[in-house]
């Protein structure tokens, strides 16, 4: 098969830009530079840059400092442009034609897609939209064989906000050790966005890979730097090809993340100071829309699944951004037909506030009734 472009993005490509309200972000606000600057050490600045190359798998001391943490050695780890490069370059490692790989599903876009292209059996492991409904692991165990090369996972999960437990990865982790070649992805782009319900997957698992980048957690996707990790040996079959794509990361992204580390935790406070007390808006706004929609405040981090009464999502999503100047997502592009993604994750109250006065207008007045769909969520 050839790739093309993702309904996701062609999404945010043809409505996101020019939107008054917009409730299409995954994570906190992305930071201005002006309140930023405040985190930096006294006098760093652009003196202080360095604009070479780095090594291949990024700059030993920001690996230590980011493997720490995991448990891990600076060797087990690499830097990447993002999470989205740290996925690609973990699955063209990993797959050959005629693996299978078994996804939770619905998952990022990437994982079916890149494994399909690769020549790999896509098998899908099918959970509730239900953040909060029990995971069926029987099922999973159903779905791997000895042809499985990766098991992949999302926790915390976009876009329900489904938070696995350390005892279902462990479970998980035990069926995947039980394989002779199969490993464990994680994407674990949103740990750290709310309260973690288990430890890294590194940390249950000598098979397991987990990927993670600076975009949510941190708030600064524009660096465009996120890492693999692991303690298998897997880890070499997967740096060639991002040295391959991009021969190393930049190293003023690097110096960034090195030159705030020290204040991280007042950082990551911040921000979930924002996420809390958006959590509780969007639980009193979900209050006063009962009877207009479904939906509930995720296990963690700033966004989830509401369920209008309307037939078609992405005819909703479209009358929304055009009629109401609002930028959501149609559940259709994520998995979840009949549904819209709702982000909150709003720096300034009174712009939340605003997007879901916006919402609601328009869902009373686009989708005021039951449709057929009603009683019929997946």
């Amino acid at each position: 098969m050839s790739l093309q472009t993702p309904s996701l993005e062609a999404w945010f490509n043809r409505y996101e830009a020019g939107a008054a309200h917009s409730l299409g972000s995954t994570m906190v606000q992305t930071w201005k530079g002006a309140d930023l600057a405040p985190y930096f050490p006294e006098g760093w600045g652009p003196g202080a840059f360095e604009y070479g190359y780095v090594p291949t798998p990024g700059s030993y001391s920001l690996r230590a400092l980011i493997a720490a943490e995991l448990g891990l050695e600076a060797e087990q780890i690499f830097l990447t442009a993002g999470a989205t490069e740290a996925n690609h370059t973990v699955l063209r490692g990993m797959i050959r034609p005629g693996d299978s790989v078994v996804l939770q599903d619905p998952l990022y876009y990437q994982f079916a897609d890149l494994a399909a292209e690769l020549g790999a059996e896509v098998r899908r492991w099918t959970l509730s939209p239900d953040p909060y409904e029990p995971v069926d692991i029987a099922a999973l165990e159903a779905l791997i064989d000895d042809s499985t090369r990766l098991v992949v996972l999302n926790t915390p999960h976009n876009p329900t906000g489904r938070c696995l437990d350390e005892k279902s990865l462990r479970e998980i982790a035990r069926l995947v050790e039980a394989r002779p070649r199969t490993h464990l992805l994680v994407d674990e782009i949103y740990r750290g966005v709310g309260v973690d319900l288990a430890p890294s997957a590194v940390a249950l698992s000598d098979r397991a890979i987990v990927t993670n980048a600076v975009s949510k957690r941190w708030c600064l996707p524009g660096l465009r730097l996120g890492w693999v990790a692991t303690r298998s040996q897997a880890l070499q079959a997967c740096l060639p090809y991002h040295e391959y794509a991009t021969c190393c990361v930049s190293r003023l992204s690097e110096q960034v993340i090195e030159a705030l580390w020290p204040r991280r935790e007042e950082l990551f406070e911040a921000n979930q100071a924002i996420a809390e007390r958006n959590r509780r808006r969007f639980g009193a706004w979900l209050e006063q829309m009962k009877g207009l929609l479904e939906g509930v405040v995720p296990p963690v981090g700033v966004v989830t699944l509401i369920w209008p009464q309307a037939s078609n999502d992405r005819q909703l999503a479209a009358q929304l951004r055009e009629e109401f100047d609002l930028f959501c997502l149609p559940g259709s592009t994520l998995g979840y037909p009949g549904a819209l993604r709702v982000g909150f994750g709003h720096r300034d109250p009174a712009t939340l506030d605003a997007a879901l006065t916006r919402l609601e207008e328009g869902l009373r007045q686009l989708a005021p009734a039951p449709s057929p769909m009603a009683g019929a969520r997946p």
